[in-house]
């Protein structure tokens, strides 16, 4: 399994506590991936996929996705996506040789949105509603399946792309399961998880998302919380 974080020199702001959690919690045994716009340099430990950022976001994602192999098992992250708290990595594993297997093609790695259909129960697995076929949140999957989902949904910014998402991979037929392990709900569209326990997300309209992750953020140590 990789790690792969999508991520711009705009926000390098936040590169800190993404690289100090990352580090903290999958050291340097887990290979991790950085696809980031050309010219800009990024922490050592990751390879770097570079893109045009004169792209539409779909097509920037995509350009990267190319230069991996299609087989390989990924955890895909946005920069603001990072764990606050150690994961359970034995159930990661399992959930890695699902995908491996191709009896599950994607796993978003909490659940948002009610009317859950149970999975298995034993996992914590659940099938995710219709209308949330896709989202930008920390997702296990293989480089095939999320480069079909970049090449042939549109959308030029990271928004207009996951609302074209939601709806569209839904008609595809995958089978596409979220995480609900009995963690409380946070805000109005997520809930928490013990599984892989990240903040969804850090970063409102270029602030930090004290609103809802305070203790989180402080506890990291970001700056200004």
């Amino acid at each position: 399994m990789k790690i792969v974080v999508y991520t711009h020199s705009d926000v390098d702001w936040v590169w800190e506590p993404w690289l100090t959690q990352t580090a903290k919690f999958f050291g340097r045994a887990v290979p991790k991936v950085v696809f980031l716009d050309e010219g800009a340099v990024f922490d050592s430990q990751y390879k770097a996929i570079t893109y045009d950022d004169t792209i539409p976001y779909n097509q920037r994602v995509t350009s990267c996705l190319k230069q991996m192999d299609d087989e390989d098992i990924i955890i895909f992250h946005h920069e603001d996506m990072f764990l606050y708290e150690e994961p359970d990595y034995d159930m990661l594993k399992t959930y890695e040789e699902l995908v491996k297997s191709g009896e599950v093609d994607l796993i978003k790695l909490l659940r948002n949105g009610d009317g859950l259909v149970e999975y298995d129960r034993k996992l914590h697995l659940y099938y995710n509603q219709p209308q949330y076929g896709f989202a930008i949140q920390p997702t296990m999957i293989k480089v095939k399946t999320l480069k079909r989902i970049y090449r042939d949904v549109p959308g030029d910014t990271i928004w207009e792309f996951e609302a074209n998402a939601q709806k569209e991979v839904t008609k595809w037929g995958l089978t596409n399961l979220c995480i609900y392990d009995g963690a409380s709900k946070r805000g109005g569209q997520h809930w928490d998880s013990y599984t892989y326990p990240y903040v969804a997300t850090a970063v409102v309209k270029g602030e930090w998302n004290t609103k809802e992750y305070f203790r989180e953020l402080q506890d990291i140590g970001v700056c200004g919380v």
